[in-house]
């Protein structure tokens, strides 16, 4: 199954906020950071590890009439001699270098219009910043915020490059060469917040998405969602298949307690081009890929001044379930590390590491 980083079910889903995936830069536009990461693999079959040293590199110009302009480099280099696990490399197992963002930008009263190879972070179209190099497109984004608490987004995206995708080291078309249409409407008000997204794609799956969230008092949260997609190829490779998904949180003395659940109906749903939005995703299964597949997780998560601690664990019921450990541990402001471990029965386990020093 496609590997994913769970963007923190424990986190409110019903947040609704739209990001474009940009920095905070500082006064001379630069920003950077050095990532060392660990990951080892092992399915039962293959134990497989890689050590590398990476991160990026930026720059976004100063504001002149409105308009702006960007560009990061991104890098990940195995180290010591262990570079067995191809998950942190390109697509042919080795160290590589790419030219991951450079945009220009356009703000025009509440209209924003960007152009160029950028991060963009939406429900079926994300970043994913799982590995050593983020997901990251090529397209036009425009974005307006003419109307109180709500964001409208339309965007053409054409290739993407990153950790996704199928050649991690390049940008390769979306969707068979002809890229993919987004549209979205994200309204949060006080205590709720709903997300309504729709993917036009010319011969892959269209996929219309739908987000409602409560927060009726400081302890509770509740959050559903629901996805139609439809295979629009010739050959049948896209995707047929619906699912609904429901999320109770309760917070309580920085402890968060997660109860999800995802059904999947009339074939199989796609996670898109990145992690997907589903409840139930772990570091590793979803319920993305698999033929009417069903997913329940149960999780805790405590968080300090320095630190969150977590466990989840997911019960699908076609495949192996999945026991998620995490860790994070902030430094200070720009030094943190993580740790995560996932343990998939047979289908074997995964432990990630990574240390990331931002300037």
């Amino acid at each position: 199954m496609k590997r994913i980083f769970i963007k923190s079910a424990l986190v409110l889903a019903i947040s609704t906020t739209l990001t474009i995936a940009d920095e905070m830069v500082d006064e001379s536009g630069l920003t950077g950071q050095v990532r060392l990461g660990y990951i080892n693999t092992n399915d039962n079959v293959n134990n497989v590890d890689t050590l590398s040293l990476g991160g990026h590199l930026g720059y976004t110009s100063p504001i002149y009439h409105g308009m702006s302009a960007g560009a990061v480099f991104y890098t990940t280099n195995p180290i010591a001699g262990i570079n067995t696990d191809g998950f942190f490399l390109d697509s042919n197992n080795k160290a590589y270098t790419i030219l991951g963002q450079a945009w220009v930008n356009a703000d025009i009263g509440k209209t924003s219009i960007k152009l160029g190879r950028q991060g963009v972070d939406t429900p079926f179209a994300d970043t994913d910043d799982i590995g050593m190099i983020q997901n990251n497109f090529e397209g036009l984004v425009i974005t307006n915020n003419y109307f109180s608490n709500t964001v409208l987004f339309a965007a053409h995206l054409s290739r993407w490059a990153g950790v996704d995708s199928p050649q991690p080291e390049k940008f390769v078309k979306l969707d068979n060469d002809r890229g993919i249409n987004v549209f979205g409407i994200n309204y949060q008000a006080d205590k709720w917040g709903s997300k309504l997204w729709y993917y036009d794609s010319h011969k892959g799956t269209d996929i219309s998405y739908f987000e409602l969230g409560t927060h009726p008092t400081e302890e509770l949260a509740f959050n559903a969602q629901y996805t139609n997609q439809n295979d629009t190829t010739t050959n049948g490779t896209g995707n047929n298949g619906s699912t609904w998904g429901v999320q109770a949180l309760y917070m309580k003395n920085n402890f968060t307690f997660e109860l999800s659940h995802n059904s999947v109906s009339s074939g199989a749903v796609t996670n898109g081009f990145g992690g997907g939005p589903f409840f139930t995703s772990g570091i590793d299964h979803t319920i993305a890929d698999v033929n009417n597949q069903k997913a329940t997780a149960v999780g805790m998560e405590y968080t300090s001044d320095k630190w969150t601690v977590g466990i989840r664990k997911i019960n699908f019921n076609k495949g192996e379930n999945e026991l998620d450990l995490t860790a994070s541990y902030q430094v200070r402001d720009n030094l943190g590390a993580s740790i995560e471990y996932a343990d998939m029965g047979d289908d074997g386990h995964i432990l990630k590491t990574f240390l990331n020093y931002d300037f």
